[in-house]
This record gives C-alpha cells, structure tokens and sequence, in this order.
C-alpha cells in the first residue's frame, strides 16, 4: 500500500463509523486481530515495511493509532469504543521478532489516551506455523495479564476475555474471584478477577440458548421469549430419549 491508499483505508473506517452511528448502534469495536489488515501492520513478521509504517513498534501501530483516532472523532464520546486484538501471533518459539504478549501490554497502556473503553483480547491468526497450546483458558490467561499490566498505570481499560467459554463456570471464573474453590453466584467482583467482560460468539452456533441455559445454571433470573417459559430449562429431563 503507498501512503495514500493508507490515508484513503483511515478515512474509509471513519466514514464506516459516521454511518454505524446513523443505523444506531450502540458499539463500534475496530477488528484489529487474526490476519486482517490491521494485525497485518502489527506483526513484524508480516510488516515488512521501511517507511514511517514499519519497523519499530510505534511505526506498526500507526495504522491502529491513526484509524482510533479518526473513528473517536466522529461517534459521540458516549458512545463504546471497542478493540480486538490478538495478544500474540504464537510466532515466540521461532526466536524471531514477532507480535507477542509485551507489546500487547504497550498498547494496551496507550490505549485509554486514544478513546478505546474496551480492549477485546483474542490471539493468532497471522501465520499459518503458530503453535498454540490450547487449553480452557489460553487466551483468558492472556486477558489477566494485560489487565493486571493496565491497573499498574492507573489508567482505566476494560478488559475482555474470549475463548472456549462454553459454560456458566468458565465465564463465571474469568470475571470473579473464587471462594473455597467454587464461584460464587452473587456478590461483586473479587480481588483475582480476570477480565471485566466475556465476551461469546462460537458458542452460540451451538446452543442459540446460551443465555437462559447460562442463567438457570447460575439461578439468575432473567427475560428471555415469553413462549420458552412454557418449557423451564431447568425441568429439561436429564436424559433424552428416542422412538424407535
């Protein structure tokens, strides 16, 4: 891209946010993780750049820095500002530079003064040779440490965990603490407390229900489609079975 085509992609994500307010949503999150073009600028790997948008990590982040900026100036200042990122590439045991968990934190820490509220920690996608020790809370792990990094400043960003959160107990776990080993169901946020937000997608395409599944487990009341209280969940049988 010359620098002008990187001039019109800013002003093309400004205008996207112009006609987001006017459809009325509520929330913008700018897509900056797994491959696409912003991650792309991020990595030092796919960043092969030698100008003023490669190289050093405040040239890579440009890109981010200048879409933020022209999206903040032109939505309400009440309205959320979101940002997904991946925390890192899963490039590390390469030995060579890559985008990874420390630079994450630098922008994180950068990230209040531009106007995001909300950091959406995701992680890989931008090479094909990533290794990645999946488990439940891979990149929940990520979230805690880029929050616990951000809190050290003082500053104020909300911190958002995904991935794998297929339970009430596994988001339960990533926004409060545990008590004798078990979540508790009521009362605020404890001191060990891992993201301010979970935030679920895949999870859906499973089970549409997600929700009213989540709050019967956990004993919350909540409004769900009047006609789906005619069959509570929690009077599901606990076996299903068939007709030949």
């Amino acid at each position: 891209m010359t620098v002008s085509q990187i001039q019109e992609l800013v002003d093309a994500w400004k205008a996207a946010a112009i006609r987001a307010v006017k459809a009325g949503f509520d929330v913008i999150e700018i897509h900056g993780a797994h491959g696409y073009l912003i991650s792309e600028f991020l990595s030092p790997i796919s960043n092969q750049r030698t100008d003023d948008y490669g190289g050093s990590f405040e040239n890579r982040i440009r890109v981010l820095v200048e879409i933020t900026k022209a999206i903040r100036s032109v939505i309400p200042e009440t309205m959320p500002l979101f940002l997904r990122v991946s925390a890192t590439e899963w490039m590390e045991y390469t030995g060579q530079p890559s985008w990874d968990l420390p630079q994450t934190i630098e922008l994180a820490k950068l990230l209040p003064n531009l106007g995001v509220d909300l950091l959406d920690v995701s992680s890989g996608g931008n090479n094909k040779d990533q290794k990645i020790n999946i488990h439940t809370y891979y990149q929940i792990d990520l979230a805690e440490q880029i929050r616990a990094a951000v809190q050290e400043t003082g500053k104020k960003l909300l911190i958002g965990a995904v991935g794998l959160v297929t339970t009430a107990e596994i988001a339960k776990e990533a926004v409060q603490e545990k008590k004798d080993g078990k979540v508790p169901v009521q009362g605020e946020n404890g001191s060990r407390t891992r993201a301010d937000m979970v935030l679920v997608a895949r999870q859906f395409l499973r089970e549409p229900e997600f929700v009213l599944n989540v709050a019967d487990d956990l004993g919350v009341d909540v409004r769900g489609p009047q006609q789906y209280f005619r069959g509570p969940i929690s009077q599901r049988p606990k076996k299903l079975t068939t007709i030949p």
